[in-house]
């Protein structure tokens, strides 16, 4: 067989397979989207909205990770308050540790779920003097979460240049909608000028919860039932962990930050910071990444009655 008639036979089957290998690869997903990160709900009739005093309380709480981040490191806990522990004892005041929970992948598009069991003690009512008893159980998870924005923009080192049209790009501001976490980066804005290319970055709360300070510390006063609880300067505050045009950290370069934080006023917080000592004159796309990191509080309730038993 000459080479020109191998040649034939084998083109052919090396476009079939490769066919075949893009067939079978499986297909990535945009999975850093969505404004929640841990979700929860009491299971079914677990429990029922009315229990008598000579039964058990089992509430299960179904906990899902709807976000982008894995949870379940120290600190990511679980916590059933809401009921006078006179009457339904045996609750944990120090929670339930969250499992590990991966988040949403680029081969997953949805997260692991889970569920966590408390079991209490009824007494009886008549110590009380009473023949109903209506709490409004509350399940508060405390977790911490990362939120990493990335985005692709035009960097141009000499933007008022005279061969300004014949440039590969422009800078124009970035809208990045939600990264499948609680604290979204929704805007970069870029302002060109010779040299430096300074940002500003909107940052806001969309998850519905409350936000502090990132800390196993601050993770431990984030319960319903600790006895300081998170202070006014705790509260609404993220973590910056990095801003990177590129390979390069303009992370020095940030403000307004509070030790590292930067704080939120009405579920709003603003970042500015700059790329400077930018050389040449040509234009270029290159990556912009930040890197948000903080602690993250959410609560559902379910209305429970409870009542003498004959």
């Amino acid at each position: 067989m000459n080479g020109k008639r191998l040649a034939l036979l084998v083109v052919p089957l090396l476009l079939f397979l490769a066919a075949c290998q893009a067939q079978t690869r499986p297909q990535t997903t945009d999975y850093r989207t969505g404004s929640q990160g841990i979700t929860m709900l009491f299971a079914p009739n677990l429990p029922p909205s009315q229990l008598y005093d000579d039964q058990e309380l089992n509430a299960i709480i179904e906990v899902e990770n709807k976000g982008a981040h894995t949870i379940g490191a120290p600190g990511d806990r679980i916590y059933l308050t809401g009921f006078d522990p006179n009457i339904i004892t045996n609750i944990p005041t120090q929670g339930a540790q969250l499992n590990r929970l991966e988040g949403k992948q680029p081969y997953k598009p949805i997260g692991d779920k889970d569920f966590i069991n408390f079991k209490g003690i009824l007494r009886k009512l008549a110590f009380k003097n009473v023949d109903k008893y209506t709490p409004r159980l509350q399940a508060t998870a405390c977790y911490g979460y990362t939120t990493i924005a990335q985005a692709n923009l035009c960097i141009d080192p000499d933007p008022f240049s005279p061969t300004a049209k014949q440039k590969v790009c422009t800078p124009t501001d970035a809208s990045l909608g939600t990264q499948g976490a609680p604290i979204a980066v929704n805007t970069i804005h870029i302002e060109p000028a010779p040299g430096t290319s300074r940002f500003r970055i909107d940052v806001s709360n969309v998850g519905g919860g409350d936000v502090f300070r990132y800390g196993t510390g601050y993770l431990t006063r984030c319960s319903p039932t600790s006895p300081t609880g998170l202070a006014y300067n705790e509260i609404n505050r993220v973590f910056l962990q990095d801003v990177r045009i590129g390979d390069i950290s303009i992370l020095p370069s940030c403000k307004p930050l509070d030790q590292g934080h930067l704080i939120l006023t009405n579920g709003q917080g603003t970042l500015y910071c700059q790329l400077s000592n930018v050389r040449g004159s040509n234009a270029y796309v290159t990556t912009a990444t930040v890197e948000l990191r903080y602690g993250y509080r959410t609560s559902v309730t379910k209305d429970l009655t409870i009542l003498q038993a004959n």
